[in-house]
């Protein structure tokens, strides 16, 4: 089981911040590697997804349900999916919520997730996780914050 616990910072105003997460078309073009497919009858997503860990990149198919709780600025993504080469799956459940301040602006997001990996690239990904969350992460706080027309997003240890 993988754990994830980051902060992202955004120098835009909450709800700057939540109209961007609040669309997850918007959302998917802040993170790299992923792809977001058709909206299926229960509101989830088809979505994809490449992932490189050191030397290997690993792409995986996957349905994406994005729950909002919108007076509170708040979040769930549940995901689920696979890797057609090795059939490795995942299996990953995600809260999120953006507090803050209009002035001066100001947003923080708490992100905190657990991954469950099965099969046969489950080692390799495990073993480079947390240094490909941090990647990940640093670049969704960057481009987040490119489209809210802030500055430089960041990640707090």
């Amino acid at each position: 089981m993988i754990t994830v616990n980051e902060r992202i910072e955004v120098a835009s105003t909450p709800q700057e911040v939540w109209a961007v997460l609040s669309d997850p078309n918007a959302v998917v073009e802040c993170v790299e590697g992923a792809v977001l497919g058709d909206k299926q009858d229960d509101g989830s997503f088809d979505a994809k997804l490449t992932v490189k860990f050191g030397p290997a990149k690993v792409a995986f198919a996957a349905n994406v349900l994005v729950e909002y709780d919108e007076p509170n600025k708040a979040g769930s993504v549940t995901a689920r999916g696979k890797d057609s080469i090795s059939g490795t799956k995942f299996r990953t459940s995600m809260q999120f919520k953006v507090e803050g301040q209009d002035t001066p602006p100001q947003s923080t997001m708490p992100i905190k997730a657990e991954c469950e990996i099965t099969g046969r690239l489950s080692s390799l990904i495990e073993s480079g996780a947390n240094l490909v969350i941090k990647r990940m992460t640093a670049s969704f706080a960057q481009k987040l914050a490119e489209r809210c027309g802030g500055a430089g997003g960041t990640t707090v240890p």
